[in-house]
């Protein structure tokens, strides 16, 4: 079937580009892939609604603001993220590192601890053992200062019965002599950690033992006889008694000053501030998210920061209605202190948050804070710490009585805050904290029927204090690492495509062509692969075990949905490599530019089957209609069948009308009410009558149509 814009797009003027929505699934470093395939996406299509989470928020967000700047003349929007992966390897800063490295500076109060922790990123079980300790008797020198120390202590005394030293400098020098040789062997031997045997690891004592029965015999005068295989023994068992301890005490004060510095940081290594003092060096992950976004959307960061507003346009109905957005951007975050999940902008009906001022100011540069408090000023508001028009009469405080800010209304939210509380990465990245009233505490409701007595203070407010509870927001990949529910109708007007990213198929090599996977019919992407458990020794059994259930409870729900039609067509697929995305901040050059190509290689795939100019001619559209079509006529009817003996018992009628009487519904509303029974009551005689074929018509696996909360 050939489609020509026309067809896909009813009204499409001469000129105008098609639309399509797009969702991106996080993985922190993972984002390199996504700026090409945006860039690429962008030559064919105008995006209309935008999502992700974690990683993947970001990336939604360059292209909302690149989107944006394309509406409103900033025509190299694109361009300019395109050139994304390119910056991100750029070498720079202290120590030389890519700038996607530098994005990820840590406090200082666990600036050694990351240091520890990045030398294990990507490393095998023992190599990252043999590297984390390294690094940290690197960093944490004074207890390799300690290890020395107690095992002077212990060896000089074997050493001093050896032969006869004129005094103890003798002993001493022998001592460190042997003890010189251990470290470097040591040394090296952590660092073959991961080639390690049973074989390696006896030529390797061997080797040790040796060397100190030669400088024992050479240098300190032992005798040649019986004595020496004790002697050697007893200065080996100090040796390394020695260094457990110093490593055990070393072990112990990093896991210590560690908890103590994320307790301290919100839970995380970095804030996502700039931490280095050079006024050139690289900036922090936030400082730049925000420069960036104001750079593509082509505003200048002194007038403002971007925010919702400026994406939905001036339409008043954009503030409620997202059909209505120019452009519509919405990110994953999750509240693990209310174990739920929110999508930013916060629904209709949502709560109100609020945050204290300093805590925020550790986590966002000044111009974010500003802006958080510009719609007070706008509306009215004769100073600073006046409510926004909304906020209830009541003072705000947390537990500890400090007086609390309302975060702003949706469309006064900077983009940079909703990405940022998208991308808290569990330790990593610190929690956003925010605070919300909790209504069940008996404490807030006589609060709040003490400000409506209308009693007021000189100040003109409510007496009534509100005690807002802390709420932690971490990473929205906790509970979706892959939206696919937003944007989702059952009629779809314009394609809503979404990338995944995921370990590479054994049958389909990355090297033999499987970096890329579009289905191109009804058959393909209905089944799913997974691997084969690690279940070879209890450890990496054990281990593997646990990861598969956090893996599980984050994915569970994105992952069911993927062989399902109307998704899995539309769901490009990269694979990557064990080094390439997740954790790596210190990905190499070769690997950016790898992901970024791949990201490329996935627009042409969507491209070629979707776009009416590509070499399928829109197929895929063509067909992604007709399965949706199906999907819901088959739904449809399901719920026409199943409601009929219902409906013609009369028992919803009479509940119409108690709503009226109720005064919930208008006379006017209960007519209608009742007349959408009557034809959902006729269409369900009709299914029946046609014998219900249409369910059976629909692809497979079948999904049902419920009622399901808002996210």
């Amino acid at each position: 079937m050939v489609m020509t814009p026309a067809d896909s797009a009813p009204g499409l003027g001469e000129g105008e580009m098609l639309q399509c929505d797009l969702i991106m699934k996080g993985g922190i470093t993972s984002g390199v892939v996504y700026p090409r395939l945006i860039a690429r996406l962008a030559e064919k299509y105008r995006f209309r609604n935008i999502g992700g989470t974690s990683a993947g928020a970001i990336a939604a967000a360059g292209c909302a603001a690149a989107e944006y700047g394309r509406q409103h003349n900033n025509h190299g929007a694109f361009d300019r993220l395109r050139e994304l992966p390119d910056d991100l390897q750029q070498s720079m800063g202290s120590p030389q590192a890519s700038m996607l490295f530098h994005l990820f500076q840590p406090a200082p109060e666990v600036r050694k601890h990351f240091a520890v922790l990045v030398s294990m990123l990507n490393l095998g079980p023992l190599h990252a053992a043999g590297s984390a300790l390294l690094t940290m008797l690197r960093q944490f020198r004074g207890f390799a200062l300690l290890g020395l120390v107690l095992a002077l202590l212990l060896i000089v005394p074997i050493v001093s019965v050896t032969g006869p030293y004129p005094d103890n400098g003798g002993a001493i020098f022998v001592s460190l002599v042997i003890l010189a040789g251990w470290a470097l062997w040591s040394y090296f031997g952590l660092r073959r950690l991961r080639n390690l045997s049973a074989g390696t690891f006896l030529l390797w004592l061997v080797a040790a033992i040796a060397f100190t029965a030669l400088v024992l015999v050479l240098l300190g005068g032992a005798p040649l006889d019986w004595r020496l295989p004790f002697l050697v023994g007893a200065v080996a068992i100090a040796t390394v008694l020695s260094a457990a301890v110093a490593l055990g005490i070393a072990g112990a004060k990093f896991v210590k000053t560690l908890l103590a510095g994320i307790h301290k940081n919100f839970y995380g290594i970095c804030t996502g501030r700039t931490m280095n003092k050079e006024p050139t060096g690289p900036k922090g992950l936030t400082d730049w998210l925000m420069a960036y976004f104001n750079e593509l959307a082509g505003l200048k960061l002194e007038d403002r920061v971007l925010t919702f507003g400026d994406l939905w346009g001036a339409d008043e109905a954009s503030k409620t209605n997202a059909a209505a957005r120019d452009i519509n951007l919405e990110v994953m975050t999750t509240a693990i202190s209310q174990q739920m999940c929110y999508s930013i902008p916060f629904r209709d009906g949502c709560p109100p948050f609020y945050y204290d001022e300093d805590e925020w100011s550790r986590l966002f540069p000044a111009e974010v804070m500003r802006a958080l408090r510009e719609p007070h000023r706008a509306e009215g508001a004769k100073d600073d710490d006046r409510r926004d028009p909304d906020e209830p009469e009541e003072h705000v405080v947390n537990a500890a009585g400090k007086r609390l800010r309302r975060l702003p209304r949706n469309q006064y939210l900077p983009v940079v805050v909703a990405v940022r509380m998208s991308l808290s990465f569990p330790i990593l990245l610190s929690a956003v904290s925010l605070y919300s009233v909790d209504w069940s505490l008996k404490a807030n409701s006589k609060a709040k029927e003490q400000a409506s007595s209308g009693s007021t203070t000189v100040a003109g407010r409510a007496p009534g204090v509100l005690t807002a509870t802390r709420v932690w927001f971490s990473d929205g990949g906790i509970g979706s690492n892959m939206p696919l529910h937003f944007f989702d109708a059952p009629l779809p007007g314009h394609p809503t495509f979404a990338v995944n990213l995921k370990e590479p198929h054994p049958d389909h090599p990355i090297e033999e062509g499987g970096r890329i996977y579009l289905p191109d019919s009804n058959i393909g992407g209905r089944i799913r692969y997974w691997p084969e458990p690690q279940d070879a020794s209890p450890t990496s059994g054990l281990i593997g075990f646990l990861l598969a259930i956090v893996n599980t409870m984050q994915n569970w729900r994105d992952e069911i949905q993927f062989p399902y039609p109307g998704y899995r067509d539309r769901i490009v697929q990269i694979s990557q490599r064990k080094d390439e995305g997740g954790l790596n901040l210190n990905m190499p050059e070769q690997n950016i530019r790898a992901l970024s190509e791949a990201g490329e290689m996935a627009a042409e795939a969507l491209i070629a089957r979707f776009h009416p100019s590509g070499t399928q001619a829109g197929e895929g559209w063509a067909n992604h209609e007709e399965v949706r079509l199906t999907t819901f006529m088959g739904l449809l009817e399901r719920i026409g069948v199943s409601l009929n003996a219902r409906l013609h018992s009369g028992t919803w009628s009479s509940v119409t009308q108690r709503v009226v009487a109720s005064r919930r519904y208008s006379i006017r509303d209960g007519k209608a009410a009742t007349d959408y029974l009557a034809r959902l009551q006729e269409m369900g005689d009709a299914m029946i009558a046609n014998g219900s074929k249409l369910q059976g018509k629909a692809l497979k696996p079948r999904a049902e149509l419920r009622i399901s909360p808002k996210i």
